[in-house]
């Protein structure tokens, strides 16, 4: 079980690594995050999903077309989850 407010301390820092991301490279900005446990899981030209697993974090980094940080969402697992889930009539 997630200690719920050290995974929101774990938000806020990361949080502040990608707001003072303008004019960062992505992965001086990547190093940053990996400092803080999050490991990349997939990526392509528009966007990093990376996850922080011990506090069941999930970010995804989207990119502008010359690769620099455009917007992120930042999400515990269950929240993923549940927009996940399928809407059923």
């Amino acid at each position: 079980m997630v200690d719920r407010d050290y995974q929101i301390g774990m938000m806020k820092t990361a949080e502040s690594i990608l707001d003072a991301a303008e004019g960062r490279t992505l992965e001086s900005i990547e190093q940053d995050l990996a400092g803080l446990g999050f490991a990349e899981i997939g990526a392509d030209p528009a966007a990093v999903a990376m996850e922080q697993r011990e506090q069941e974090l999930y970010l995804e980094i989207d990119l502008d077309p010359d690769g620099r940080v455009h917007g992120y969402v930042l999400i515990p697992f269950d929240e993923k989850a549940q927009k996940q889930e399928r809407f059923r009539w």
